[in-house]
């Protein structure tokens, strides 16, 4: 069995009339025209339009209610997917750049299911001359005991209200496990415009990190730093942020973002 046969019937059908919709751009699809590209018969593309239409994946046209158009649902996964993009791009090359000139291992970081997850880690030659804790590509933290991932919620008012459905596991005696004190710590990173972690993952180790913006002022992923210290100096996390945040803030407007 393919792929494809997996799929249900009526979910290929859907998006087959998605695709003719978007196919169509601005002029727009009336129904016979998606029948045509289709082969699905009248009364099931009509099914299929109103169903994507109250999803918010298309929407009538102004000037011809006959026409449809993709919708803001649609759009809005087309803008997320675009940001993907750019910012898995560009990734890399930040990560190598900023472990040259910091002297840290500078990881890039996403927020999936609740967990902050590594999707750039500088190469082994930016590493050659770096004292680097082993932080591996597609490695996950809990968004409430990394750095990273406490600055996604912190910028997030629905991904934190989803993450607090569930209990805040403490894995060691530095995690915040009281939901309370979780936001008290998320107001203060929106107030500085970055977040940090001691202990709160791994003992022994400790790491600081600063948001990338895309567009419509989301934070689509950090820029973070992590050490094999129990305690990361002051002086050394202020030496770390004003390399940091200015990068951070050029690979923003590199993918179009809108920094808050």
């Amino acid at each position: 069995m393919t792929a494809s046969d997996a799929v249900p019937s009526v979910v290929r059908a859907s998006h087959s009339v998605l695709l003719a919709v978007s196919n169509a751009g601005p002029v727009g699809a009336n129904a016979p025209s998606i029948c045509r590209e289709t082969g699905l018969h009248k009364r099931s593309v009509y099914r299929h339009l109103k169903a994507l239409q109250e999803l918010g994946m298309i929407e009538a046209s102004r000037e011809d209610s006959r026409r449809y158009h993709l919708g803001a649902a649609a759009v809005g996964l087309a803008v997320q997917a675009s940001d993907q993009r750019a910012f898995l791009r560009r990734a890399r090359v930040y990560a190598d750049e900023l472990t040259e000139q910091t002297g840290e291992p500078v990881h890039v970081t996403v927020y999936e299911h609740g967990t902050s997850v590594t999707v750039a880690s500088p190469s082994m030659e930016s590493l050659s001359s770096v004292d680097a804790f082993p932080i591996t590509l597609g490695s996950r933290r809990p968004a409430h005991a990394s750095a990273s991932g406490k600055l996604f919620l912190a910028f997030n008012a629905a991904a934190l209200t989803a993450y607090l459905t569930r209990p805040l596991q403490a894995f060691t005696e530095y995690t915040i496990s009281d939901p309370h004190v979780l936001r008290t710590e998320l107001v203060r990173i929106r107030e500085r415009g970055w977040a940090s972690d001691t202990q709160e993952n791994i003992l022994g180790v400790s790491c600081v990190a600063v948001p990338v913006w895309g567009r419509l002022k989301r934070v689509v992923g950090s820029l973070a730093v992590t050490t094999g210290q129990p305690l990361m100096p002051a002086p050394q996390r202020q030496t770390l942020l004003e390399q940091l945040l200015p990068a951070a803030t050029e690979f923003s407007k590199a993918i179009g973002g809108e920094p808050s």
